[in-house]
Parts: structure tokens; sequence; C-alpha cells
């Protein structure tokens, strides 16, 4: 569960609230002026997030290489059924 933090009371409170999220594994959503603004969460879940990302990243190049080789495909047979003249 994601427990709401105003900015001045983590900012009064920041090592407890440290603390919590090293050896709770709680998670805290930042609010400033009543705007969430920023999350502080165990390092476990910001590198399972950036791991998930860079995935997502690998398979996005994937993806567009895949595309280009498809388009390369379609471009060469195109080219050996142009009239030439």
């Amino acid at each position: 569960m994601i427990k709401l933090c105003s900015i001045t009371r983590l900012r009064d409170n920041l090592g407890k609230f440290v603390h919590d999220a090293d050896y709770h594994q709680d998670r805290f959503l930042i609010l400033k002026n009543g705007r969430e603004v920023a999350g502080l969460v165990p390092v476990r879940d910001v590198k399972l997030l950036d791991n998930a990302t860079n995935r997502s990243m690998d398979y996005k190049a994937y993806q567009v290489a895949e595309e280009l080789m498809r388009w390369r495909i379609i471009k060469e047979g195109m080219e050996r059924f142009e009239p030439r003249g």
C-alpha cells in the first residue's frame, strides 16, 4: 500500500521515512501543495523498475529492427518487379 506524505513532513522526518522504506518496504507518494510530485520506495523497487524499463527498451529496439527488416524485404521485392526502362 502506498502512503501519502507531504514534502514538508518528509523534509522534517527524512531519516524515519528512509528507514521505513528500507526496513519495512514502505512506499510513499510525496505531495507538494496537494499535488503528487515524487515517490520514495525501497531500493529493490527501483532496481525492478529499472530492469523492467531496460527490458522494455530492448523489446522496442527489437520491434523497430523487425519492422525495418520487413520494409527492406518489401522494398527489395518491389525492385525486382519494377520495369526497367
